[in-house]
């Protein structure tokens, strides 16, 4: 019975959807996390045989639905203050540009960097900025100017000492990166090469910031609601089918 298939990718499909809502839910507190929606694709139509001429309208019964994509909200969220002179939070577009060991680029929303043993500038995995940013051992304060170039500032106050620029890019098609976790993405064919961002003009940095995640809890626990509702309808039509064949093998009794 096409009713059974039907209704079951029906269910399927509002399951994946609850898999996304509790994904964002999940990462509500998680550092520059972009919420993750998903969309979804009618299945291929059978042509029913009518008795009309050759001028009647086609009869056509779907087979469902399927998963289209997953797509990811860039939209900015709300910034933190923090008690630290290294983390970094973009306002506006764009990614911190990081290197693997491996010399890989790597790309994050998350600027909560800090020093590994070397005095070079990292992330929270030991990816480092690139740039190759290295802080002294000794200084008075950190400062981040317009342009994104990071000073130390002396000890007896006598000046400052340069210590590298942070390096912004941004993607045509963002929503095309491949996300690799621990807030990381990967430049692909989809998102198109990355271009170097001048700082001061769409986009900004602030220091002694973080931005926080962009999932908007309300609007996701009504699409919990929604997307419980539809699996329960959905399931209401494997009933009524069930239904139907228990009448069927009665009538043959």
């Amino acid at each position: 019975m096409k009713a059974l298939y039907t209704a079951a990718t029906g269910m399927n499909a509002q399951q994946t959807r609850l898999d996304n809502i509790a994904n964002n839910l999940a990462n509500v507190n998680t550092t520059a996390y972009k919420k993750q929606s998903a969309a979804f694709e009618d299945l291929f139509y059978e042509e029913v045989e009518s008795n009309g001429g050759p001028e009647a309208q086609k009869v056509q019964v779907g087979g469902g639905v399927k998963l289209a994509s997953t797509n990811r909200d860039f939209s900015g969220g709300a910034l933190v203050k923090t008690s630290s002179a290294l983390d970094f939070a973009i306002e506006g577009e764009g990614f911190f540009a990081l290197e693997t060991v491996e010399g890989e680029a790597r790309y994050s929303r998350d600027g909560s960097f800090r020093t590994d043993s070397d005095g070079v500038l990292v992330n929270s995995q030991g990816l480092r900025v690139a740039g190759d940013i290295s802080v002294p051992e000794e200084h008075n304060g950190l400062v981040l100017k317009e342009d994104g170039t990071l000073a130390a500032l002396s000890i007896d106050g006598s000046g400052e000492e340069i210590l590298g620029q942070l390096e912004l890019v941004r993607f045509t098609n963002p929503g095309g990166l491949e996300a690799l976790g621990g807030n990381l993405y990967m430049q692909s064919e989809a998102s198109g090469d990355p271009q170097v961002l001048e700082l001061g003009t769409t986009t900004n940095v602030r220091q002694y910031y973080l931005e926080g995640s962009n999932v908007d809890i309300a609007s996701e626990l009504i699409g919990m609601i929604e997307a419980q509702r539809a699996y329960e309808l959905t399931s209401k039509v494997v009933q009524a089918a069930d239904e139907n064949l228990q009448t069927a093998v009665n009538l043959r009794r």
